[in-house]
């Protein structure tokens, strides 16, 4: 009885991951794929330790998706430009990266969508990572180790965003009240900013400064018409694309089928405007049918639902 009550447990846990994922915009994905990588990696060392495999990476190393100030160390590993930034190997660590994550990149994604959430993490993440690796290539003695991981830069930029765009906005910290965001922002950077005189994470406390100074100076610069991060945007247009072509490449009839109903036109004769009840109507059925579709994932999964309720899902999820 015992063991059905944990088998009806996890299958009920990873319906609701799967259900999130789906459903729950890319602020989840990103907190869910990084709790994933996570434990992937204890994974990996427990199978380790226990000498069931050997891959022939360090903890330290975070099994080659950690990333280094030594350029040479990326020339061998490039992906690890990207793939430090999930890698986390301590739960206190993740727990409050991932904490920081969600409460600042709501906040993020009311004030400049989800699209530019992504988009931000993973520019300033990297200029997290380029002020860590110029400062130790120049000066040697700050260096403490040879390698760097960890979601912290990426945070960081987008609670500097924030901060930028909404100063005065409070938030309720306990002990403390609440305490405007620019003070807060203030703050962090003002403690990693000193403790690079005694820490023995200056690798870390480097990338959180270059993170939190690009966020600033990306929400300043968007004001005067200047976009840091469009260009990442293009990068994953392109990215896109080119899985879309090669997608309907390998299943050309259900390629044409899509691009047939993208095209297809709406009756010349039709009123393009709604009246106000037509809209309430329109809305409150949709409301209704999103409402079934959450339902039957949640007794059956996501795998269950049919092709038009997934694409119906889909399209609900992107507007």
């Amino acid at each position: 009885m015992a063991e059905r009550t944990w088998d009806i447990l996890l299958i009920r846990m990873w319906e609701e991951v799967k259900k999130q994922w789906n459903t729950g915009g890319i602020l989840n994905r990103l907190i869910l794929f990084n709790v994933g990588v996570f434990v992937a990696l204890a994974t990996v060392q427990l199978t380790e330790r226990l000498g069931l495999v050997e891959l022939g990476f360090s903890r330290a190393e975070a099994f080659g998706l950690a990333t280094s100030w030594d350029f040479s160390v990326i020339l061998t590993r490039p992906w690890t430009l990207l793939t430090h930034m999930f890698v986390h190997t301590g739960v206190w660590h993740l727990a409050m990266n991932m904490l920081w994550l969600h409460w600042m990149g709501r906040m993020f994604v009311t004030e400049f969508g989800a699209r530019r959430l992504l988009s931000m993490y993973f520019v300033a993440g990297l200029a997290g990572f380029l002020l860590y690796a110029i400062v130790l290539n120049i000066f040697p003695g700050m260096r403490q180790g040879l390698h760097a991981y960890g979601a912290s830069a990426a945070v960081m930029g987008i609670m500097a965003a924030v901060a930028t765009a909404q100063p005065n906005r409070t938030i309720n910290l306990v002990l403390l009240g609440a305490v405007p965001l620019k003070y807060l922002a203030i703050g962090w950077v003002g403690l990693d900013y000193f403790a690079l005189s005694g820490s023995d994470n200056t690798g870390g406390h480097l990338a959180h400064l270059g993170g939190a100074v690009f966020g600033y100076f990306a929400v300043m610069e968007s004001r005067r018409g200047r976009d840091w991060v469009g260009w990442f945007e293009s990068v994953l247009d392109a990215m896109v694309g080119l899985w879309s072509s090669s997608r309907d490449a390998l299943t050309p009839i259900q390629g044409r089928k899509r691009k047939t109903r993208r095209r297809t036109p709406r009756n010349s004769g039709s009123n393009s405007y709604k009246s106000d009840e037509e809209f309430n109507v329109e809305k409150k059925a949709k409301s209704t049918q999103m409402d079934a579709i959450l339902d039957k994932i949640s007794k059956h999964g996501y795998d269950n639902l049919t092709a038009e309720e997934k694409e119906f899902l889909f399209r609900q999820s992107n507007t």
